[in-house]
């Protein structure tokens, strides 16, 4: 008949705040921001999707998500200076 009251076995219940995979989707589709169009938009969707998933199986409120999200790009667009990601347009054109 399927679980009502979401996941049976999601971890302790106090610990669902931010959803790690909201947090890891966040940063892909933040790091997707520099390429083209097409596979942009795809890693944005399938980011997204994952996320609602979340929400979808009662694993997570839909706050942990948008929060987990939202850290995930934040924290990817932190990192960026000491990555050297993307790659700069004198850089490639070095290469």
């Amino acid at each position: 008949m399927g679980h009502v009251h979401g996941v049976s076995f999601s971890g302790k219940r106090r610990d669902a705040f931010p959803s790690g995979h909201a947090l890891h989707m966040g940063a892909l589709a933040s790091a997707a921001g520099p390429l083209r169009a097409g596979p942009r938009l795809a890693i944005r969707a399938l980011s997204v999707g994952l996320c609602l998933t979340r929400i979808v199986v009662l694993a997570h409120w839909t706050s942990d998500v948008v929060a987990g999200f939202a850290m995930g790009a934040a924290l990817e667009r932190t990192l960026r200076p000491w990555t050297g990601y993307p790659a700069k347009e004198t850089d490639n054109a070095a290469a």
